[in-house]
């Protein structure tokens, strides 16, 4: 089972082969939602003009921001285990897997709080629910074990 902690200033994720082989393929097949996902980049200004001059001014480095923690989380995941990450390397983790969180909400249908209630147990328990809730659980523990 998968476990994540503070060792030092460093967070240490053990997990094993074949969870981190499911982690990464979790990970291959949301990435293609983020490129039409609203979520995942929205609005920063009601006025279209307003948003049209921020996005030519900071979409591009947005995009290689999101793209670059990414790259970061599968990189980690495909090296040695433990995975081992420093405080930088944990943030880009958190904003990578809540682009992720994000984009599978979105195909979900989840819009707002209190979603949960729309669906059975059993329906948490199996994909894409299950996978929603293992992509918070990780967010939320590398969150805890951050210093």
């Amino acid at each position: 089972m998968a476990e994540i902690r503070r060792e030092g200033d460093h967070t240490v994720f053990r997990i094993d082969a074949k969870e981190r082989q499911a982690l990464l393929d979790i990970v291959e097949r949301i990435e293609p939602m983020m490129q039409i996902s609203s979520w995942v980049s929205p609005r920063a200004y009601q006025e279209d003009d307003l948003e049209e001059e921020f996005r030519r001014l900071a979409g591009e480095d947005l995009m290689r921001a999101r793209q670059a923690d990414l790259a970061t989380l599968r990189e980690d995941l495909s090296g040695a285990l433990p995975v081992l990450l420093g405080p930088d390397q944990t943030w880009g983790w958190v904003r990578a897997l809540n682009f992720l969180r994000l984009a599978l909400a979105e195909q979900l249908g989840i819009t707002e709080d209190g979603w949960e209630d729309r669906y059975s147990a059993r329906q948490h328990r199996r994909p894409p629910l299950a996978t929603l809730h293992l992509l918070s659980w990780v967010q939320e523990e590398l969150l805890e074990a951050l210093p």
